[in-house]
């Protein structure tokens, strides 16, 4: 557990000790993470292609995806609901036009793309060509390095995370729920408890789950769990505009790590400037929280 707490915290918080203003290097960096993303998807893909029995492991994915995505997603929405009619806080006004989802669907589709394009190639080329053992934790180290990078230079103050009271409570609510909503998925699916937890556990960074899952549990794991997280983008892109209004905990609670990268611009338009410490300061915790708790609970033997 120790060694893989080291591989996924060290790279973060090295990251995270550089600090720049130079924009093209910040640009490069951007780039540099999508291109990484891409490939860590390609290997996830091409070591599920290459698994025996491929065609009766795929429905199994696609339920038990689609299990924990409903339950942890419909926890969150009940815990951050009943949150906000208890603190009520809406929003002071509504700011201008929203950025297209339907790119930012397209984007997500390029990554489900990425993921059967690997499949698809892992499963024609199956005992003529295999990828290095672990090849996915070295991408994902250079990933996490570069997350770190963006952390400190996104303008994101310690002290606005530390102080920002809602945002504190909108991550302790939503990572509560979001086990709970793992531990009843593998109940029902019947799985080890941690392993529910550890799907949990990824808070919709589908980058990070995917490659841990899948190096403890194997491809067919690493799936349920990117297919889980990827699928809380797509939901948020949704239901941010509709929940902002009146229910401002829930829309930025209900996209979890994404708060602080891809559906920022989302949170953003829809609520306006007044709702950006509560992201940052939710988006902070979601995203420092999923190595930890990914690895331990990944530890444990099944």
């Amino acid at each position: 557990m120790y060694e893989g707490l080291l591989i996924v915290l060290c790279p973060l918080f090295v990251g995270y000790l550089i600090k720049t203003q130079n924009k093209i290097l910040l640009t490069s960096i951007n780039h540099i993470l999508m291109i990484l993303l891409y490939i860590i998807l390609f290997i996830m893909g091409f070591s599920l292609g290459q698994l025996d029995d491929l065609a009766k492991k795929l429905p199994v994915i696609a339920i038990s995806a689609a299990t924990f995505a409903i339950l942890i997603q419909s926890f969150n929405l009940v815990g951050l609901i009943a949150y906000d009619r208890f603190s009520p806080k809406p929003l002071k006004k509504v700011t201008g036009e929203m950025p297209s989802r339907w790119k930012l669907l397209f984007d997500s589709g390029k990554l489900c793309a990425m993921v059967l394009l690997g499949a698809f190639i892992g499963y024609v080329i199956k005992g003529k060509f295999s990828l290095p053992e672990h090849a996915s934790t070295y991408v994902l180290v250079c990933l996490i390095f570069s997350v770190g990078i963006q952390l400190r230079n996104n303008g994101i103050a310690l002290r606005d995370v530390l102080f920002n009271k809602r945002g504190l409570i909108t991550g302790v609510i939503f990572i509560i729920t979001s086990l709970l909503g793992g531990l009843l998925a593998a109940i029902l699916l019947k799985l080890p408890l941690t392993q529910g937890l550890a799907i949990a556990s990824g808070f919709g960074w589908y980058s990070l789950s995917s490659v841990l899952i899948n190096d403890a549990w194997g491809p067919m794991f690493g799936s349920i769990a990117f297919f889980n997280d990827l699928s809380r983008e797509i939901v948020s892109l949704f239901l941010i505009p509709f929940l902002m209004q009146n229910h401002r905990s829930s829309a930025v609670g209900i996209s979890g790590a994404t708060a602080l990268d891809c559906t920022l611009p989302i949170i953003q338009k829809a609520g306006g400037i007044e709702v950006v410490p509560l992201a940052i300061s939710f988006g902070f915790i979601t995203n420092i929280l999923p190595p930890i708790l990914l690895v331990f609970f990944s530890s444990f033997p099944i």
